[in-house]
């Protein structure tokens, strides 16, 4: 028999629960920042580190959601710049697929369509890691400006402006790609 004390500990438990609340809208989220293979990594992480830092958390703050989608996000950004090659691989594919398919029919329409998506692909890249949080957690996980505030921890009014100035940004840099493409 082994002297090694296997007890849970509250922290354990709560953090199980947590797991078994959130486990898989964090590894949806984390799987389209930087695909499913780092997502199950994320994942894990996201939950050690909610254990480690388990006296951190503060309710009155917002949600156990809301802290776990913070750590993930904090766990992503360093990882920003494989989403970004990520992004720019699909819009290669996407390149390759459409021009497998049939060369023939459409051949103006698919490559207005695919210089349109490799542009918002690149003016999602030139955008700040925190703007790409901010985008992907309103657009991917469709989450309120509410509850992104939580994840960010900026006040939602900061939220509503800065996804407004993304917009703009954004359509800016693909509308001068179509004038000067």
């Amino acid at each position: 028999m082994s002297d090694v004390d296997v007890s849970v500990t509250p922290t354990a438990e709560v953090v199980a629960g947590w797991f078994d609340e959130h486990a898989r809208s964090l590894a949806s989220y984390a799987a389209r920042r930087v695909g499913p293979g780092l997502a199950r990594d994320i994942v894990s992480d996201t939950f050690r580190v909610a254990c480690e830092r388990f006296g951190d958390y503060d309710a009155a703050r917002g949600a156990e959601r809301a802290w776990l989608f913070g750590i993930a996000t904090n766990l992503i950004r360093h990882h920003w710049r494989s989403e970004e090659r990520r992004l720019r691989i699909q819009a290669r594919a996407l390149n390759e697929t459409t021009s497998a398919v049939d060369p023939l029919l459409r051949v103006d329409d698919r490559l207005d369509a695919s210089a349109r998506y490799e542009r918002v692909v690149d003016a999602v890249a030139t955008l700040a890691p925190d703007d790409r949080d901010l985008l992907v957690l309103i657009a991917w996980e469709q989450m309120t400006s509410r509850e992104v505030a939580d994840v960010l921890g900026i006040p939602a009014g900061t939220i509503r402006s800065r996804l407004n100035r993304i917009r703009t940004q954004l359509a800016e840099i693909v509308n001068e790609g179509e004038t000067h493409g």
